[in-house]
């Protein structure tokens, strides 16, 4: 099971400790990078995993959960992204932990993801996300989830053009 909450200053130390995997690096960054611009209306989001049964004599401090994951939201996206609305919430620098990839954890954040938004944050009609036309993994997750190509480009990505994706929230 996957839930979601903001990172708070006392859960922040738990962020700083996950593993970007070094092939993502280019597309997401590092952990340092991506906590460097959170605050205001950019929104550190932690992904935590309830441990099955067998493993939760282990990760028993927490209740059997883990944590595995991470994204950005950011609330004031159209002020960066001039193919952005006021009314979308931009979703940026998902990742899951070089550790626990592999597991459909992706799969059910994107799942968890829609509900969780909707709940905090019902003034926005869209989540809206570019992903590197590199990063074929990254986009084929997003599709198969819900979201939608627009078809269109974003030129101004660090590592390349960006597919840009958005899902309706509504």
């Amino acid at each position: 099971m996957i839930r979601l909450e903001k990172m708070t200053a006392s859960t922040r130390p738990l962020a700083e400790a996950l593993e970007v995997d070094p092939a993502q690096l280019r597309f997401v960054g590092t952990m340092d990078e991506i906590l460097a611009i959170t605050g205001g209306p950019i929104v550190p989001v932690l992904v935590w995993h309830q441990a099955d049964r067998a493993n939760i004599a282990k990760a028993e401090a927490n209740n059997g959960e883990k944590l595995v994951g991470f994204f950005l939201l950011d609330k004031e996206y159209d002020r960066e992204h001039d193919f952005a609305k006021t009314t979308d919430l931009g979703f940026r620098a998902f990742l899951i932990d070089v550790h626990h990839q592999g597991k459909g954890l992706g799969k059910a954040v994107m799942q968890a993801l829609p509900q969780f938004v909707k709940a905090r944050y019902p003034q926005f009609e869209r989540l809206v996300l570019t992903v590197n036309l590199k990063n074929t993994p990254a986009r084929v997750l997003y599709l198969k989830n819900g979201f939608i190509d627009t078809e269109n480009q974003y030129l101004g990505g660090s590592a390349g053009p960006q597919h840009i994706l958005y899902l309706p929230l509504g």
